[in-house]
């Protein structure tokens, strides 16, 4: 097999390009179980991410999830996978997030046309469409986020709006699902489909609930230091495996820091002191009283 990995840095993007050779076995859509239809038409997910390569599985080594059947190239590698699946999953089930985002249809993706953002899968049915998302992942990267990142089960069983936390994620016809702890997690899987709906409802009511609009203005915030995973139970947009920094800021108001980690590492190792800061930047998205900002400024005032 033939196989070239090109990459190109875009916050920390990797563009994955596919020369593909007719000298390999095939998997085919009758290798697995009906009514699955065959991830990455048979390459191994684990090695996309992990190894940035494309190796094709095996017929004897291959997992169903989210009602897609992924193929391994040994048992090692399959057994790693069914470990946490959704870490190695695409993103929508491998449809393409521009077209949802924008026509709200599900077009399946291509891997001739594929990116890795934030070590998560994208495909795209087209060059287009990920020229789309690289010009600007940050608007694509949520868009297979159900209920805007609530917790449908405690939404339909308690009429409370929860955010969930992505340590406590599921996969439901290729949207995530969060939860805020592993409770909800377990009582959602025991009945996707009831709990998906009210997901759904759950959106349509989500206007209200919001209290501001993201924009391209800037905006100034002051406040003490926090960390957003531990006192908030919620992460960083672009960077969802850090804890992040927060700022407590007026009104009730938190004020998530993108990237706070890499661009104001002394601040963010300090977070938990409570400094008193201060911080410029556009938000790009608002739930109920939290923010995330993308920061052109960020300093200690006390």
């Amino acid at each position: 097999m033939s196989t070239k990995i090109s990459r190109r840095s875009l916050f920390a993007t990797f563009v994955v390009t596919l020369l593909m050779s007719p000298a390999f076995s095939q998997v085919s859509q009758a290798d697995h179980t009906p009514g699955h239809k065959v991830g990455l038409k048979g390459y191994c997910p684990v090695c996309v991410l992990e190894a940035r390569k494309w190796e094709r599985g095996r017929r004897e080594f291959h997992s169903t999830y989210d009602n897609v059947t992924y193929f391994f190239p040994n048992l090692a590698i399959k057994r790693k996978f069914d470990q946490n699946p959704v870490k190695y999953v695409p993103a929508l089930a491998g449809d393409c997030t521009v077209c949802y985002k924008k026509l709200k249809k599900r077009v399946p993706g291509n891997i001739d046309h594929v990116a890795i953002y934030k070590n998560r899968l994208y495909l795209f049915p087209g060059e287009s469409e990920k020229k789309t998302f690289l010009a600007d992942p940050f608007a694509f990267i949520d868009t297979d986020l159900a209920a805007n990142g609530l917790c449908v089960v405690c939404y339909k069983k308690v009429n409370k709006r929860v955010l969930g936390n992505t340590r406590f994620t599921e996969i439901h016809n290729g949207f995530r699902y969060l939860f805020p702890s592993v409770r909800e997690q377990a009582e959602f899987r025991r009945a996707p489909d009831f709990y998906a709906l009210a997901g759904m409802k759950q959106e349509t009511q989500q206007i209200s609930f919001r209290t501001n609009q993201p924009g391209k203005t800037l905006e100034s915030f002051a406040g003490k230091s926090t960390c957003a995973g531990c006192e908030h139970g919620v992460t960083p947009i672009g960077s969802p495996d850090e804890l992040g920094l927060a700022i407590n800021a007026s009104g009730g108001r938190v004020i998530v820091v993108e990237e706070a980690h890499k661009l104001y590492p002394k601040i963010y190792a300090a977070r938990f002191q409570g400094q008193q800061l201060q911080v410029k930047g556009q938000v790009i998205k608002s739930l109920g009283k939290i923010s995330w900002l993308k920061p052109t400024s960020l300093k200690v005032i006390n």
